[in-house]
């Protein structure tokens, strides 16, 4: 899976990583089978909270020391994604700006609009199984958008 190479990636050079999962649906097991150091993961259930996940993204981010941040909106409500106000993802786009920190943002559809320095599409283009084993997803990582910094 994607989000657990990057977070596996980042907890190999013994960054902090943190994960805000709205929905409860992040698998400790499978991310350490892909190679997450546990050890240095936080892991936040918001219990289907969209405040509560943004509160926590807000604190985890505000706190500093962490390598990468992912806040995981998958399969929220339209009407729940739709009232987050912008000023949120602004307010997010600041926090990390000239850190090391990395704020991934997961969801079924683009969010942070023009907030985002990079919006990438992760197509899933089939399950792998071993018999009766479920192995992994096998995807196509493509970019929709990619901001031009200045400097």
């Amino acid at each position: 899976m994607f989000l657990h190479g990057l977070l596996a990636a980042s907890s190999a050079r013994e960054e902090f990583c943190a994960v805000v999962d709205w929905r409860g649906a992040f698998d400790p097991l499978s991310a350490s089978r892909a190679g997450v150091d546990l050890r240095r993961l936080l892991w936040v259930r918001a219990n289907r909270h969209i405040a509560h996940a943004f509160k926590a993204a807000d604190m985890i981010l505000h706190a500093g020391g962490f390598g990468v941040v992912v806040l995981d909106l998958c399969e929220a409500p339209l009407r729940d994604l739709n009232s987050i106000p912008l000023s949120y993802w602004y307010r997010f786009r600041l926090t990390v700006e000239n850190t090391p920190t990395r704020l991934i943002v997961v969801g079924d559809q683009a969010l942070v609009k023009s907030c985002a320095r990079v919006q990438l599409e992760v197509k899933r283009e089939r399950l792998l199984w071993r018999g009766p084993v479920f192995e992994g997803i096998d995807c196509e990582v493509a970019p929709r958008k990619a901001l031009r910094m200045a400097g």
